[in-house]
């Protein structure tokens, strides 16, 4: 480096290591007067240096500009974080208020079925109630007594009086008509274990009838008087105009609604009394 001409040595020049040389720019100085450049007079210091600016921040995000004063609380930058949660809710905006309105319309239809139910089912209510309120003159005159039974006698007289089969030689067929399940099966029972009719059997279930029949061909009519005099069958039941007339054809017992049992009279409820349950089942009563 050039030292200054005609100024001398930088004070701080050391010869060594070449501190203190002057820079050949520091020679020239602005003169105030004439506003020309001229030679920096021996002993006249070089113009102080210029401020050297402020290091540019390395990082790839600008710096944060300085507070303005007045202007109030600096705001935090939006982070990358908060800008994506911004644009999630502008975008659930939409999406949660058709929702909304979706759960609103099914509320409105609920409530509007239930109210309608509620005022059939009130109305419905309210006929029934007048219904009941207002009885017709056959359910007040129906009668309060139940059915009693009505017991017809047993066979007697000559008809009994004449021969009776063994009872190795009495044959029955044993039929349920009396609704009572497992009827035929306990007088079948009482005839092979009390009677000895072994020659008996259960023919099964048969139509609903209100009276006992015994169908018997005219050959058979010992047979018929042994069952009648041990079951105590009333004259009604004897049927003498079977077509099974071979000898080991058998009879036809047809248990009624008449038949409550062995030893029991045969009953059915009378022709008045059955009329009265019949009305006042139909009046409602139980």
């Amino acid at each position: 480096m050039q030292r200054g001409h005609g100024t001398g040595a930088d004070p701080g020049f050391d010869s060594s290591d070449g501190v203190g040389a002057v820079d050949p720019a520091d020679l020239w100085v602005l003169d105030p007067a004439t506003g020309e450049y001229r030679m920096r007079l021996p002993g006249e210091l070089p113009p102080p240096a210029a401020p050297r600016p402020a290091p540019v921040p390395t990082s790839a995000q600008p710096a944060a500009p300085a507070p303005v004063p007045g202007a109030g609380p600096e705001q935090p930058p939006v982070g990358p974080r908060r800008a994506a949660r911004r644009r999630q809710q502008a975008r659930s905006g939409p999406w949660l208020a058709g929702v909304a309105c979706f759960l609103l319309a099914v509320g409105g239809g609920c409530i509007y079925v239930l109210a309608a139910n509620a005022h059939s089912g009130s109305a419905q209510a309210a006929a029934t109630g007048s219904a009941a309120a207002s009885p017709s003159a056959t359910c007040s005159a129906a009668p309060t007594k139940a059915a009693v039974p009505v017991a017809e006698p047993a066979v007697s007289g000559s008809f009994l009086a004449g021969e009776k089969a063994a009872a190795l030689d009495t044959r029955v067929t044993v039929l349920n008509g009396s609704g009572v399940l497992g009827e035929a099966e306990t007088v079948l029972s009482w005839m092979q274990n009390t009677e000895k009719w072994l020659r008996t059997s259960n023919g099964g279930p048969a139509d609903r009838t209100p009276t006992t029949t015994l169908v018997y061909a005219p050959n058979h009519v010992s047979q018929a008087r042994t069952v009648a005099a041990a079951m105590g069958l009333p004259a009604s039941a004897l049927h003498g105009d079977g077509k099974t007339t071979g000898l080991r054809d058998p009879m036809v017992l047809t248990l009624g609604q008449d038949f409550h049992g062995i030893g029991k009279p045969f009953a059915a409820p009378s022709p008045a009394a059955a009329a009265g349950s019949q009305t006042k089942a139909a009046c409602g009563s139980h």
